[in-house]
């Protein structure tokens, strides 16, 4: 059961920090090579990124004081992989608190940010 669940939450963590990276290039217009072969990995799953760019440019991209958002996802992404890996090694499903009060603060912002997306912006950005 630990295995099964470390692999999902491997496999949602990894491509949660895909997207992290797709949008870190956009907003730190740098890594033009990852940024295309990640546009075209999320077009050929069938995302529309176009807007993506438009999103990226809004200060919706930069909610923690000025840095992009991207600087709390990617830490976030890498410390869910490596509990995934804590689950699969040790057969054990057990979660930190700190990690709890991560998810709960991420899942509030999400929400924020997609109605910023749906409402303010009604710009669509599919990932």
């Amino acid at each position: 059961m630990a295995a099964a669940a470390g692999a999902l939450l491997a496999l949602l963590a990894a491509g949660a920090l895909l997207i992290n990276l797709y949008f870190a290039s956009l907003v730190l217009g740098r890594w033009p090579r990852l940024r295309r072969a990640l546009g075209r990995l999320f077009t050929a799953c069938g995302a529309d990124t176009s807007s993506c760019a438009i999103v990226a440019a809004t200060p919706y991209a930069r909610l923690f004081g000025g840095a992009p958002n991207v600087a709390a996802g990617i830490p976030w992404c890498l410390a869910l992989l490596a509990l995934a890996g804590y689950w699969i090694a040790s057969g054990r499903l057990f979660v930190p608190w700190p990690y709890l009060a991560v998810a709960v603060a991420t899942l509030l912002v999400g929400a924020y940010l997609i109605y910023a997306l749906a409402v303010v912006l009604e710009q669509p950005c599919p990932l």
